[in-house]
């Protein structure tokens, strides 16, 4: 277990949640790396596995506090993530609009992964 989790994987500090949110952030993009919209919207267990992905890395910005995060990148949506961790994790009648988390996938989380990416790589140690 590395230095900066907990027992059960949760984080023990912001580098810590950062560098996790970039592993499943980065695991999301490999995941969709072959698809394009109309697959990713055919294949509904990719969906599923996205869903899992982007709750993962929703929570893992939660425990990175506010401060952080504008250093990070100021001019980021860093509470889209953390909302979405919310309505994905207890939106139980009619599913997520996958049209949109596709287009999020898309435009919205290569710019997060490299912001987090770049701060992590200035961290001392």
């Amino acid at each position: 277990m590395s230095s900066d989790a907990l027992p059960g994987g949760r984080s023990r500090n912001a580098i810590g949640a950062l560098k996790a949110a970039l592993r499943v952030g980065s695991r999301a993009i490999a995941l969709i790396s072959t698809d394009d919209e109309a697959s990713y919207l055919a294949n509904e267990e990719r969906q599923y596995a996205i869903e899992r992905l982007l709750i993962r890395f929703g929570e893992a910005l939660k425990d990175v506090p506010v401060d952080v995060l504008t250093d990070v990148d100021a001019n980021a949506n860093w509470s889209g993530p953390k909302a979405f961790r919310d309505l994905a994790s207890h939106w139980y009648e009619d599913g997520l609009d996958h049209a949109l988390i596709w287009r999020a996938l898309q435009l919205d989380m290569p710019r997060l992964l490299r912001s987090i990416e770049t701060w992590i790589s200035k961290q001392p140690g």
